[in-house]
Parts: C-alpha cells; sequence; structure tokens
C-alpha cells in the first residue's frame, strides 16, 4: 500500500482512538464534547432506536487520567489464540447451535487474528451499508449536495429532480414560491406543471424479495422523493410506490396555493436548458451517509447505491446500481490486500441489505474495514464516526445492557443488521492491550423468533473482544 508498518499503526491510532477510544481517551473526548462517552452511560437520552447522543450535563468535570493503554503494533499469537477460543465458545449457545461466524483484523498489521468460519460468504444483512457507504465516498467528496429545480419558462413550470429523496415539504414549499415568483415575473399567474425525474432511472429492486416496498421496509429510489417517501414519517411504515410523482402532485398544490393556476394533468418531459429556475439543496452527501449508518436507512442506502452508479456513469435501475457497488467494493478490497477466493464469494444485489441473496465473507467485510481504519483511504474515514456506538447511540443505543456486554457501552462501534435468521454486527473497537481492530460478526440459522436471543448472541461474541482474557 506504499505504507510503513509503523505509518499504518499511528494512522490507525489517530483515527479510531477518536472513534472506538478506551479509558482516559474516552474521558478526554467527552469532557471535551467530542463525542458521547463513558461519563455518559447512564444518563442516556430517551428515543428512538436511532435517538440523540448521550451528553454529559450534570456529571462532574474531572481531570483526565493518566495516558490508556500503550498503543502495540505486534501481533500475540497466544493472546490471539485466546480471544479467538473466547469468542468461538458462543458458537455452543442454543440459539447459536453452531451459526457463529467472524472475523477479526489487527488494523496496525492488516493480519486476521481471531476467525470462525471467516471466507464462508454469509447474508450480511444491514452490515452491507457499510460497503455501500465506502463505495460512495470513493467517488464523491462527501461535500456534493443533490439540486431539486422548479424551470419556468412559457408558461411551464418543470419539476426536475436532482436525485433528493430527503426533501421536506417545508422545502418544496419554498421551492413553489420561488417558482410562482419567477412565472410572474415572467407575466403570467396560469401554468402547466412537467415533472423530469430522468436523473435517477430507480424503482423497485426484485431482489429485495418481500423484504421490499410493500412490507414497509424501503420506497422505491426516485430522482426526487418527499420526506423519502415514507408516507406517514414512519422508517418501517407505509412506502410511496412512486415517490417522484407524489412530489410532483403537491408540488402542485403548493404552487396553487401561491396564487399560481395549474392547468391540466402533470405530464412529464425533460427541462429546458438554460431557463429561469429555483433550486433547493439537500444536506450534503456525507451527512447522507452519517444518516443512512445512524439509523440504518434503508430508502437513502439504495439512493446511495444509485449515486455509485452515476458516479461511475453506469445505468441506475436498481441492478445496475447493486452492480456498480460490487464494482467499487472489490476494488477496494483488492487494495486491502483480501484474497481473491473471498472476492468471488461476493455477491452484492441492493445497497440496502434488504435482500436475501446478498453474499458476503466476514473475513472480506472486516479487511475493508481494517483498511478504513488505518487510514489508507482517508476519504472513507468519516465511516468509523458515522456507525452507532455501543449503548449510546444510534441502533446500538439500547444493546450492550447486559451484565455480561457492558463493557462494550462506549468503546466498541459497528453497524447493526438483521434479516430473518441472520443477525450482524460489524466495526472498530480497541482490545484491552490497546491494538485497534476491525471485526465481522454473523449469527446465522436460527428461528426468526428468536432474532432477540440472536442480537444478545451477536453482543456477548463482541463483548469478548473488550474483555480481559
Amino acid at each position: 500500500m506504499g505504507f510503513r508498518a509503523s505509518d499504518r499503526v499511528w494512522r490507525a491510532t489517530a483515527i479510531v482512538l477518536c472513534a472506538a477510544v478506551p479509558a482516559s481517551f474516552y474521558v478526554l473526548g467527552d469532557l471535551t464534547d467530542a463525542f458521547p462517552g463513558v461519563l455518559t452511560l447512564e444518563r442516556r437520552e430517551e428515543g428512538t432506536a436511532a435517538g440523540p447522543p448521550a451528553r454529559a450535563e450534570g456529571f462532574e468535570r474531572v481531570t483526565p487520567a493518566e495516558p490508556g493503554p500503550t498503543i502495540t503494533s505486534g501481533v500475540d499469537a497466544d493472546q490471539s489464540a485466546d480471544l479467538e477460543q473466547r469468542m468461538a465458545a458462543h458458537a455452543d449457545l442454543p440459539v447459536v447451535a453452531g451459526g457463529l461466524a467472524f472475523s477479526v483484523v489487527d488494523v496496525g498489521t492488516g493480519e486476521q487474528i481471531a476467525a470462525r468460519d471467516a471466507d464462508t460468504a454469509r447474508i450480511p444483512a444491514s452490515t452491507l451499508k457499510l460497503l455501500t457507504a465506502a463505495a460512495v465516498l470513493r467517488l464523491y467528496t462527501g461535500e456534493e449536495v443533490l439540486t431539486t429545480r422548479a424551470v419556468v419558462q412559457d408558461g411551464t413550470i418543470t419539476l426536475q429532480g436532482g436525485g433528493d429523496m430527503t426533501l421536506s415539504e417545508e422545502d418544496l414549499r419554498g421551492l413553489a414560491e420561488d417558482a410562482a415568483a419567477l412565472a410572474r415575473e415572467q407575466g403570467t399567474t396560469e401554468v402547466s406543471l412537467v415533472l423530469d425525474a430522468d436523473y435517477i432511472v430507480g424503482g423497485q429492486n426484485p431482489a429485495w424479495g418481500a423484504n421490499g416496498t410493500a412490507g414497509g421496509w424501503v420506497a422505491p429510489t426516485a430522482s426526487l422523493a418527499v420526506d423519502e417517501g415514507w408516507l406517514d414519517a414512519e422508517q418501517y411504515g407505509p412506502k410511496s410506490t412512486d415517490p417522484a410523482g407524489d412530489a410532483a402532485a403537491l408540488f402542485a398544490q403548493l404552487l396553487g396555493a401561491q396564487g399560481l393556476t395549474v392547468t391540466g394533468e402533470i405530464t412529464t418531459g425533460q427541462a429546458p436548458a438554460d431557463a429561469p429556475a429555483a433550486e433547493v439543496h439537500s444536506e450534503s452527501i456525507g451527512e447522507i451517509v452519517r444518516h443512512t449508518l445512524e439509523i440504518s436507512d434503508n430508502t437513502t442506502a439504495e439512493l446511495l447505491a444509485h449515486l455509485v452508479a452515476l458516479g461511475r456513469g453506469e445505468a441506475t435501475t436498481p441492478e445496475s446500481a447493486a452492480a456498480a457497488v460490487e464494482a467499487e467494493v472489490r476494488e477496494l478490497a483488492a487494495e486491502a490486500g483480501v484474497p481473491e477466493a473471498d472476492l468471488e464469494a461476493l455477491e452484492i444485489r441492493d445497497g440496502s441489505g434488504l435482500s436475501r441473496d446478498n453474499r458476503v465473507p466476514p473475513a472480506l467485510l472486516a479487511a475493508v474495514l481494517g483498511e478504513v481504519a488505518a487510514g489508507t483511504v482517508p476519504q472513507l474515514q468519516q465511516i468509523l464516526f458515522d456507525v452507532p456506538i455501543a449503548g449510546l447511540s444510534g441502533t446500538l443505543a439500547s444493546r450492550f445492557d447486559e451484565e455480561d456486554t457492558e463493557v462494550a457501552r462506549g468503546v466498541v462501534r459497528g453497524k447493526t443488521g438483521y434479516l430473518g435468521g441472520a443477525s450482524t454486527l460489524a466495526g472498530v473497537t480497541v482490545l484491552p492491550d490497546g491494538r485497534i481492530v476491525a471485526y465481522s460478526i454473523v449469527v446465522h440459522g436460527f428461528d426468526g423468533a428468536d432474532a432477540a436471543a440472536a442480537r444478545a448472541a451477536v453482543d456477548q461474541v463482541a463483548a469478548e473482544m473488550v474483555q480481559d482474557s
């Protein structure tokens, strides 16, 4: 990779101690409000699974302790064997019944230090979103925004989508106000409305199967949408089957509220070039990535996959979007030194992890995360800070709360995943000796009725990484 082992260690240390920090490093970060910390564990705010991070109000400010454990760069064979044995022992849990696979990679050296069935491709569930995030951040700076335009010319307003599925009704209201002002400047208060949704082909992905729009899991990807096409503003509530069309219908109503008369039916077409236009912009792509990983948002994950296809100059169908993500992941994995055999087993069929046809070996996912944590791909580093923190934020806020797992609270970072019979977790943490590791854990083959027990088993396996042997 062009980096000496010592460079890799200290790059990883600088990045990951800010993301999954032990002892006094975490105290210092907490006290300076850089991130939630162990001082806040018992004052976590109540909220949704993706609720606000904990805050330190009401706690006494203390002087940071002496620096934490020495950061080691070598791989101790005995310690690694002990870690592997302790993690693998959870395969005997009744809910696991042998269905356990994991990989732990030492970020400083890139070596796999603990593994069980790590090279077999398994259903990744929503941990696939980590790969989608990596793919999109390889192609974009993260500062780009998605633009929705209202083009006004000759008594026609064309609503032109630019990929923003996070529009709010207030965004559209402001756009309608500006478009109405342009129409009046052009001497008309009677307009026809055209929808230009050609930016993204999108639609429903057949690979979702029963986990698609009908079940409330995800909205079809579109060039624009209001509130991601969530019809009741609930993440797993009913979804629009035509997000762009629904957005255009709302826009027509909002134009009417601005005093314009919208005549005829809404038609489709292309926006004229170089005509006067009003615009509204999304949050940055980097913020959309952060949101996606924090609450495991299927709709924005699929949007990101389509942006990968756009960035590669490829078609923006669901199938092409999934293939584009896979192509980027293969390139990144090859750069990380993942064996070709593991890459042969990789299959990506969507951007969110909803498809039961997705297959990712734990060794591959852990290796990619190790490469990210090592800092050799700087544009991907935000992923480490975007994933939830055990017991504190996002989809991990209410986990790691049992006596045998609470040691991991505030230390383990990871992206969760669950998909009928597969419970997964992948991220980064710091071992008791100070080594930074990336990991991927999969519990598979259990009955859906045992989902809670399977998630608890995943947490137990993960907690072994931060336990003293």
